[in-house]
């Protein structure tokens, strides 16, 4: 019981002060590279943490991640994504991330993000390339019935919902499939929620990463995130070895705070399942699960 007061305390403070869940490891392959991907080869997590890595992307794919916040029931985040490549250098995608607060059968927090997302080529040849990304992100809240002066709820104020839309911006250069630089910055357009008094801008985030693949089996990534009107980056590195053609091992660490992630990829054929593991410097770690389909 103490537990689950110290997480709900914890995540209603991060709420109030950035508005919305910033949870930004909704695979995963991201929670187990402790999110030092943004210049990483695409895969489903190019939805969530940099569009332009979309355009690494060559055959239509769905999938679903899952994971409960912190090793707690009551706290389920989902994340549902569709890729569809075209032959004209642009590539599509759609996008769904799901989370919500229940407290002993009792909605306290619905939100919900949808968002269309596509890449475009600026330049594609043998030796290197240049992308553009976009993500156009509708955000809505809905806030449960507060307690009231009673504390059952019977006498509580109704809750109420909130929407906003965000538009999050991405850049990738490669040079000789060896080299990656990728560049992710979240609501380019300082979105808010509410109005007047009440109002909560969402969060603004800018992502920079550089990955190195000096054999075709091993990558590894370094990348720094940054929280705009703070003045505390995280710092994050990860590393992929591919073991087989079946098999990819991944782990990653990160600073600000210190978190550890850890996780594999299995594919076979057309079919994939990917586990990840991320630390936590106050909380329990959080398991991750995600299933693809290409065709």
């Amino acid at each position: 019981m103490i537990n689950r007061i110290i997480i709900f305390l914890f995540l209603i403070t991060i709420s109030f002060s950035q508005a919305v869940n910033n949870y930004s490891f909704n695979t995963a392959e991201s929670a187990s590279m402790a999110g030092s991907v943004v210049a990483s080869k695409g895969g489903d997590w190019s939805l969530y943490n940099n569009p332009a890595t979309l355009s690494d992307i060559q055959m239509r794919q769905v999938s679903i991640n899952y994971s409960n916040l912190y090793n707690q029931t009551y706290l389920p985040l989902s994340s549902y994504g569709v890729i569809v490549p075209t032959k004209y250098g642009i590539n599509l995608g759609v996008k769904h991330i799901a989370f919500n607060v229940e407290y002993e059968e009792v909605e306290l927090l619905n939100e919900n993000i949808t968002g269309i997302v596509g890449s475009i080529d600026l330049l594609r040849d043998k030796n290197s390339t240049l992308s553009i990304g976009f993500s156009a992100n509708y955000h809505s809240i809905k806030l449960g019935k507060s307690a009231g002066s009673s504390g059952d709820g019977t006498n509580g104020i109704s809750g109420n919902s909130i929407e906003s839309a965000s538009i999050d911006l991405g850049f990738l250069a490669s040079l000789r499939q060896k080299y990656r630089f990728g560049v992710f910055i979240e609501n380019i357009n300082s979105s808010s929620l509410g109005n007047g008094i009440t109002s909560q801008n969402l969060p603004r985030k800018i992502n920079i990463g550089f990955s190195l693949i000096p054999y075709d089996y091993l990558a590894v990534s370094f990348s720094t995130e940054q929280l705009l009107g703070y003045d505390s980056p995280q710092f994050r590195s990860s590393v992929k070895y591919y073991l087989n053609k079946m098999l990819c091992l991944n782990a990653g660490i990160q600073t600000n705070p210190n978190r550890l992630g850890v996780g594999f990829v299995v594919e076979a054929k057309n079919l994939s399942l990917s586990y990840g593991y991320l630390t936590h410097h106050i909380l329990p770690g959080t398991h991750q699960s995600s299933i693809g389909f290409k065709f």
